[in-house]
């Protein structure tokens, strides 16, 4: 799904087929604020506000060798994708992320994401970048999606599902 929003001057994009209905993958995505469970870059998610699988709802990330992040939900298309944005990390800002499914058939499912951002801190901020960002992004991206691959494929979490912070 094209979204306004992707118009970032850099995009890193990766695809993944997963064995599996559209509707168990989503069952897995549409958990937002509990990404921890299976993304291993992050160590720690949880929600920021009474808002769950809707435009508006927000989550805190603690990310394994980036920092910490706050993500809002901008688009949700219910049983199909989201897209939200990421508040500025390291050189990078005007961050948004898209994560939409297609059915290849009753039990395979596409999954497609794009991570589409800016520069920023001038020409220290694209050496950052070109040095160290892109590459780290591109391969984290691919192994985020073999992540949720094997989550949907054999139920299997990274880590346990805590109780969640009131």
């Amino acid at each position: 799904m094209k979204t306004k929003l992707l118009q970032g001057k850099y995009n890193v994009k990766a695809k993944i087929t997963i064995k599996a209905s559209k509707h168990e993958v989503w069952e897995i995505l549409k958990d937002f604020n509990n990404v921890y469970t299976w993304a291993p870059g992050v160590k720690e998610s949880y929600g920021l506000n009474n808002k769950y699988q809707e435009v508006g709802a927000g989550r805190h990330c603690k990310l394994e060798g980036f920092g910490e992040i706050d993500e809002y939900i901008q688009q949700w298309d219910e049983g199909s994708g989201f897209v939200y944005d990421v508040t500025p990390l390291g050189p990078l800002t005007n961050v948004y992320s898209s994560w939409y499914l297609s059915s290849v058939n009753k039990s395979m499912t596409t999954l497609k994401v794009t991570l589409s951002y800016d520069i920023r801190f001038g020409l220290f901020g694209k050496i950052m970048h070109k040095l160290i960002m892109r590459k780290k992004l591109n391969e984290a991206l691919p192994q985020t999606l073999e992540s949720v691959k094997k989550r949907v494929e054999t139920g299997e979490m990274i880590r346990p599902l805590l109780e969640q912070p009131a």
